[in-house]
């Protein structure tokens, strides 16, 4: 990994001279020295952190940061701006040759002056103290190590220096330190209760240092939790989890497995509801029912209500109600700027009374005009910037994405964001009730069906596969989806319950930002 560390340095010094091509090209401005095999890319939105990035895809804070070096300090997003996801399609890196002694791998030594038998091969640096081992596998993640293993992750790079303090060094088929003599790991007594002294709720053992003593709702961590899951499916905000468990760290680095963690406090912070169902009240002055409940400080004069499920985040909300990410925070101050307050099944304000887009409209009620030179009727409203040769228009509903739109016109994103430059390139900007472009002159959409649904066997693997599916979809797939209008590459993957990266690299056709799912053909989503 240092040889990746020194290319790096050559792509720095190299930029004034040829710009930057990546294996996938980002969909807007990215670092120039973000690394040449990047294969998934996000588009930072206003108020974005690396933690809410890197949480919303399932990914290690550290491992985002090592994809972007221009966050290594700082972290500091630009609105606007690409930021790499993943590297290789998730394919690990070849492992780096090691240089060995004449005697077989397998023979161990002893590390001198602690009398406790190392295995080799290991890496540079490693802690001398170290009293227990565990063997890289491809794939494996330095997260992943210290959890399986109870450790802190700042111990894990501690004890093994090599491996970089963002995981970017950390070989496969080496062995690595996961516990030190007198070190701080878990003890083997089996789990028991004690009572936390003053509020006489039974605690649960074992526990990381630091734990509120007001809890009164425990998790027990599992290998592979991670503290956002853990936060929304017990109904807490993210920034309560870390508070309660200072030990997991302010980035989830410290996160233990097979230890509990609270989850709930004594008198805490998880919304209040009434004892009847679904009641509504009235805020003071507008005349408008709000539903119950809510967070505090939402503001007063919103008209128009979303009930937060589990694993929405805000952006998200945003989106799917046609507003920006940075309205929504204005009006539902509790969520806090990075979404980290978020809460399930209470109210959020998704529209406030007088808010409008800034649509452009005629005098004259809606009728058609002719755009100049195509001889196709366009109808109005229409957004600024469209095309002037469409000629197939899409009137957007509340609840649209262009996502969904594109995907149900068998069109590529990419191509929808061309043609209406004014809903920008994160669709922060698509106005409800107007006339989008779909289609223009000479283009040719998309297939979106076959007249028959017959199935084939692919060689091999015995699965009966459907058609029409888009070229490219691995040869191991059991399970597939019929992907239909509305649908999203996110929303297939987490009804499927893969991970989003799994679904691309089963459907490369569908590109690394979802621009070509068609609609009416099947894709991958479990694999043999």
């Amino acid at each position: 990994m240092r040889l990746q560390s020194f290319a790096l340095l050559l792509a720095q010094l190299s930029w004034s001279v040829a710009a930057q091509s990546w294996d996938v090209e980002p969909p807007s401005t990215a670092d120039p020295n973000t690394p040449s095999d990047c294969t998934w890319w996000h588009v930072a939105e206003a108020a974005e952190t690396c933690e809410l990035i890197a949480t919303s895809y399932g990914i290690d804070v550290s491992d985002f940061i090592s994809f972007n070096p221009s966050l290594a300090t700082s972290c500091d997003l630009v609105t606007s701006n690409s930021y790499c996801l993943e590297r290789n399609w998730g394919i690990p890196p070849e492992v780096p040759v090691t240089t060995t002694t004449t005697s077989a791998a397998s023979t161990p030594t002893s590390d001198p002056g602690n009398g406790v038998v190392t295995p080799t091969p290991i890496q540079d640096g490693m802690t001398k103290s170290c009293n227990k081992f565990y063997f890289v596998k491809s794939g494996d993640g330095c997260a992943n190590i210290a959890s399986n293993n109870g450790i802190a992750l700042a111990d894990f790079y501690s004890w093994n220096p090599a491996v970089g303090s963002t995981c970017g060094g950390l070989w496969a088929d080496v062995y690595v330190c996961v516990g030190i003599v007198g070190g701080a790991t878990v003890t083997t007594q089996p789990p028991a209760s004690t009572t936390a002294p003053g509020n006489g709720i039974s605690t649960p053992a074992p526990i990381q240092d630091g734990m509120t003593t007001s809890c009164n709702k425990f998790y027990f961590v599992k290998a592979g939790d991670g503290c956002a899951a853990i936060a929304s499916s017990n109904s807490i905000a993210l920034s309560d989890f870390y508070s309660w468990n200072p030990a997991v760290g302010g980035t989830c680095g410290g996160l233990w497995a097979n230890v509990y963690v609270c989850v709930g406090v004594i008198g805490g912070s998880s919304p209040t509801t009434t004892t009847s169902p679904a009641s509504t009240t009235t805020a003071a002055g507008n005349g408008i029912s709000t539903p119950t409940p809510i967070q505090e400080g939402m503001v007063d004069n919103c008209n128009r209500f979303y009930m937060v499920k589990a694993g929405d985040g805000c952006a998200s909300v945003a989106s799917a109600n046609g507003i920006p990410l940075s309205d929504f925070y204005k009006w539902n101050p509790a969520v806090g700027d990075t979404c980290a307050g978020l809460w399930a099944n209470v109210y959020v304000c998704v529209r406030v009374i007088g808010y409008t887009a800034p649509v452009t409209t005629t005098t004259a009620p809606p009728t058609t005009t002719t755009a100049p030179g195509n001889g196709i009727s366009t109808p109005t409203p229409i957004q600024q910037g469209m095309v002037g040769n469409c000629n197939k228009f899409y009137k957007v509903k509340s609840g649209d994405g262009c996502a969904a739109i594109a995907s149900s016109n068998g069109i590529a994103l990419a191509d929808l964001y061309k043609w209406n430059p004014a809903v920008g390139n994160t669709c922060a900007s698509l106005w409800l009730d107007t006339y989008i472009c779909v289609g223009v002159v000479g283009s040719t959409p998309q297939p979106t069906t076959t007249t028959t649904l017959a199935t084939t066997t692919r060689a091999g693997n015995g699965v009966a596969t459907p058609t029409p599916i888009q070229d490219g979809m691995t040869k191991n797939c059991k399970t597939f989806h019929l992907v239909v209008g509305g649908d999203t590459c996110y929303d297939i993957a987490a009804k499927a319950g893969i991970t989003l990266s799994n679904f691309y690299a089963w459907n490369p056709a569908v590109g690394s930002s979802c621009a070509s799912l068609w609609g009416q053909y099947y894709v991958c989503i479990a694999v043999l």
